[in-house]
């Protein structure tokens, strides 16, 4: 199996491997010293937390920026890129980019993470999707090896436990299976300029595309949240579990899980019998209350998969797409997310980082319609109240509202600029103040929140090469 990460570049040092598992125990140690201490963060300190958990990719036709923001200790998200290198060339080898949201802990996550990528790349190449790609091929091929990859969690571990054997073994065979994840993943095929998005669970992807008669990019989903609050979910649910109630209406549960579908959680797919044997002796999670599984699996980790081009309209503007954990869609609307990247687009352009010299005009911009506009001013955060906050009475928890009104423009960084947006924006005491929250009281205000913006239509072959000789740090990893 062939697959490269995605370059990724940093300006100030190295992200290979080793780097980047070094600054993921730097990020996980910082943020464990912040939840011991919980020391009241400055705006400079709470950007300063977002950013250590940034960086960009880069592809000939696709620059992506990211950002993760804890709340979790340790979090429960991960992410991650990677270039499929089976046509050896890179205008025209497919690439993935994906957010895994995980949940009673990040032991699924993880594991898809590692694999799913690897597994999905093959099975693509094996079916000549890379080639000569079918639609309904594609579409089954991905589905299929997101399926795969479920099965050999959930039955794997299940077989084990039914065959007994070392403890520490089987507790670690276990691991993947107790705990579960969502799944949002994109990819990019180049040369046809198509991206399809497949999601298991609430994790959620949103295009931004310029609409030429109102000027502006308008929000196209490429994911439906996959929870009881999804009429269709719910019918598919009840539908395969005639004369039972698995579906809470008031809460959007699947007999206590927030979502429909999800990698893990074997306890809503295995048997109450197997999930008993897991718990008695095996560490495993206590059954489901009131021995309600009886017509298990309640949940699949089948994905539902949405294809559409991103191919530039003449003289349009070129698309993005807003990837996000459902951390940031707790607080933000997909409408409003695509308004705040836009906002970005009207000051910064998507390759900035990789400028040697910063002081290029807009004029190079392919996403702004208007190159010659002067980028947007903000009344100083400082002048401003903290409103459109209540206390909300059904999660017993101060609330806000992240709309356009209250965003602001500051960093380079889309991702970054997205999540500050969703905790607060230029209400720079209710940002510091959301940020100070930590674990384990952070998750009552905010949820691990990963965000990746992927900006289509961008040649940085040039740019990447300036900055190379310029000295800047460009590795893979």
């Amino acid at each position: 199996m062939q697959l490269r990460p995605i370059e990724l570049v940093e300006i100030n040092g190295a992200k290979d491997d080793e780097g980047q598992l070094l600054q993921e125990a730097i990020i996980a140690g910082v943020h464990e010293g912040l939840a011991r201490r919980v020391p009241p963060m400055s705006y400079e300190d709470a950007m300063g937390f977002l950013r250590g958990g940034s960086g960009y990719s880069v592809t000939p036709k696709a620059v992506s920026h990211f950002t993760q923001a804890p709340s979790n200790l340790p979090c429960e998200d991960t992410m991650g890129s990677g270039t499929y290198t089976f046509l050896g060339d890179p205008a025209k080898d497919w690439s993935e980019w994906g957010i895994f949201d995980g949940h009673a802990g990040s032991r699924t996550a993880q594991l898809l993470k590692d694999y799913l990528p690897l597994i999905l790349g093959d099975a693509l190449w094996k079916a000549r999707c890379m080639t000569k790609p079918v639609e309904q091929t594609v579409v089954q091929t991905i589905k299929s090896a997101f399926l795969k990859v479920d099965q050999e969690i959930v039955e794997g571990a299940g077989n084990q436990i039914q065959a007994g054997g070392s403890l520490p073994q089987i507790v670690a065979a276990g691991a993947a299976a107790f705990s579960g994840s969502c799944a949002l993943v994109a990819i990019f095929d180049p040369v046809r300029e198509v991206v399809r998005v497949a999601n298991v669970g609430d994790s959620r992807a949103v295009l931004g595309r310029w609409d030429p008669i109102s000027k502006k990019y308008v929000a196209e989903p490429m994911s439906v949240d996959q929870t009881g609050f999804n009429s269709n979910e719910v019918d598919r649910v009840t539908r395969e579990h005639p004369g039972e109630d698995p579906v809470d209406p008031k809460t959007g549960r699947i007999y206590g899980l927030a979502v429909s579908r999800a990698f893990g959680d074997a306890r809503w797919k295995w048997t109450e019998e197997l999930t008993k044997l897991a718990h008695d002796k095996y560490f495993g999670p206590a059954p489901r209350p009131n021995e309600v599984i009886k017509t298990p699996p309640y949940l699949t980790a089948e994905p539902e998969v949405m294809t559409c081009s991103v191919a530039s309209r003449g003289s349009d503007p070129a698309p993005f797409l807003i990837m996000g954990s459902d951390g940031l869609w707790d607080q933000m609307s997909s409408e409003d997310a695509v308004t705040c990247v836009q906002m970005w687009l009207d000051k910064f352009k998507p390759t900035d980082f990789l400028d040697v010299d910063q002081s290029e005009t807009l004029a190079a911009n392919p996403f702004t319609p208007n190159a010659k506009r002067t980028p947007p001013t903000f009344t100083s955060a400082a002048d401003l109240a903290d409103d459109d906050t209540w206390f909300d009475e059904d999660e017993k928890c101060l609330k806000w509202k992240a709309e356009p009104k209250h965003f602001v423009v500051e960093d380079e960084n889309c991702a970054v600029h997205v999540a500050q947006n969703a905790l607060g924006g230029k209400r720079r005491d209710l940002f510091a103040g959301v940020m100070s929250v930590q674990a384990p009281y952070s998750r009552n205000v905010r949820d691990d929140i990963t965000v990746n913006v992927i900006f289509f239509g961008v040649d940085a072959s040039t740019q990447m090469l300036e900055a190379k000789r310029a000295g800047a740090v460009v590795t893979s990893g």
